[in-house]
């Protein structure tokens, strides 16, 4: 969506496009981010638990970043577009690659059942979003960034992850079924068991310490 929106804006207007690439890199990271999103829901939709955790961890990931970008701009006497969204993207790779490692650990160490078409998502998207870490790493270094060369890291690679998507998307295949109670959902109980506890031992605490009944 984001790419055939910059296509029509650089086939009517090229001198207007450089400076649109660099503010729909913001949405380009952004969407990039709800991919993650999707998988995380998709892999845990059987576990409404976790999911509902999950999600609300993922919100105030998201929430962090922004505001991480946002801050070092409002500090910065010369705020660019082009800087701004560089950041933000270099920043959100970087998450996504971890958030992605953080879902494949689960799977296999729950070994929660996923389908084809998932196995594909996770697949595609991450072979994109490692190379857009290296690329933004090594793209931002003064002896690698002026080389033309990296800058066709990311193109290419976004080429084979629509490739392996492609492939596994091409007929449905949903995430089989959980046979009986994963570890995950009594992992989870016990998790949310003791925080209960530990939040009201802290808030009969402070209730003492304050002198309330």
């Amino acid at each position: 969506m984001v790419s055939l929106l910059r296509f029509g804006v650089f086939t009517f207007d090229s001198g207007f496009y450089r400076t649109f690439y660099w503010y729909t890199e913001f949405l380009a990271a952004a969407v990039g981010y709800a991919v993650i999103v999707e998988i995380y829901w998709q892999t845990l939709r059987s576990y409404p638990g976790a999911a509902r955790v999950v999600r609300i961890l993922l919100l105030l990931v998201f929430a962090a970043v922004v505001l991480k970008v946002v801050t070092a701009q409002l500090g910065n006497s010369t705020w660019s577009p082009s800087t701004a969204s560089a950041q933000f993207e270099r920043n959100m790779r970087a998450v996504q690659a971890v958030l992605l490692l953080g879902i494949i650990i689960p799977l296999a160490y729950y070994a929660i059942p996923v389908g084809r078409n998932l196995r594909g998502i996770i697949l595609g998207y991450g072979f994109y979003v490692s190379a857009s870490v290296l690329s933004l790493a090594f793209g931002s270094l003064p002896e690698y960034g002026p080389k033309p060369g990296w800058r066709l890291v990311q193109p290419v690679a976004y080429v084979f992850a629509l490739l392996i998507w492609c492939i596994a998307l091409w007929s449905y295949h949903p995430n089989p079924e959980p046979e009986s109670e994963s570890t995950i959902d009594r992992d989870y109980r016990l998790i949310a068991e003791n925080t209960k506890r530990i939040v009201s031992r802290a808030i009969t605490f402070l209730r003492m310490g304050s002198g309330q009944p």
